[in-house]
């Protein structure tokens, strides 16, 4: 996926995502994830729900990353 299209389909949920993290995840971290979430689902016969599957599932993980730190803390 080129980084334009990105910036166009999922900048703002990443944006969205760092807000709600509250600065325990890297911008760049939040990027990736949301990008490789992307493009698991870049196949996906209805496109339609793609943008918020990708803000649910990234969210989702990074619920049990910040789980797993507070185990580990």
């Amino acid at each position: 996926m080129e980084t334009e299209a990105f910036n166009e389909q999922f900048d703002g949920i990443v944006q969205d995502l760092m807000a709600r993290s509250n600065g325990t995840f890297d911008e760049v971290f939040v990027q990736q994830l949301v990008l490789n979430i992307a493009a698991e689902l870049e196949d996906a016969p209805v496109q339609d729900y793609v943008r918020i599957l990708v803000a649910k599932e990234a969210a989702d993980e990074m619920r049990r990353l910040r789980g797993l730190q507070t185990l580990s803390s």
